[in-house]
């Protein structure tokens, strides 16, 4: 008889902690569901466009892209964001360092008075290379208008005297290229 009630006992206490563990849960579930309907509230609210006339609202942020990993590349690519609050506004996807562009770097990022620069370089041996993108911010949009390329070389390796030629070549983007249509692996060369 004791062990009857003992196992009553037991199955009511059983019984009582599983209806609680199912109504935490349903709970849980319903507060991660309004979290995530206040939360897509808030997104809306702080979706902001770019002012031109307010370059201190935006900055850049470098970081790393695990979609663009590549299985023979052990190193992550990383991307240059353009950010307004915690919003990615603009994106420019950086070379894959050695895969393609040889030893590449990404030296700054600074605002100008038209909008902001980039400058990078990579190479490696005989030759250098030192880039600089001009984008302007015009009608609240980013654009790439030039790029100035400084080119490095060896004329005669055996000399002893490396990297002795300089050759600086401007390009002016007309029309002026869309931040989001910017590849810049297609202007380092």
């Amino acid at each position: 008889m004791k062990s009857h009630k003992f196992i009553g006992a037991f199955f009511g206490v059983w019984s009582c902690l599983f209806i609680v563990a199912c109504s935490v849960n349903n709970s849980a579930t319903m507060t991660t569901s309004q979290n995530a309907a206040v939360a897509s509230v808030v997104d809306e609210r702080i979706t902001r466009t770019l002012d031109c006339n307010k370059p201190n609202e935006y900055n850049f942020i470098v970081v790393q892209n695990p979609k663009r990993k590549d299985n023979a590349d052990p190193l992550i690519p990383k991307d240059l964001n353009v950010v307004i609050s915690d919003e990615v506004i603009a994106k420019i996807e950086l070379p894959k360092v050695d895969s393609e562009a040889k030893n590449f770097s990404l030296n700054s990022v600074e605002k100008t008075k038209v909008g902001f620069e980039v400058k990078v370089d990579w190479g490696g041996g005989v030759y250098h290379y030192e880039i600089q993108y001009n984008f302007r911010c015009k009608e609240n949009h980013f654009y790439l208008y030039k790029v100035r390329r400084e080119s490095f070389s060896t004329k005669n390796p055996d000399s002893g005297s490396f990297l002795d030629v300089k050759r600086t070549k401007i390009i002016r983007i007309e029309p002026n290229l869309p931040i989001e249509k910017f590849v810049m692996k297609d202007y380092l060369q």
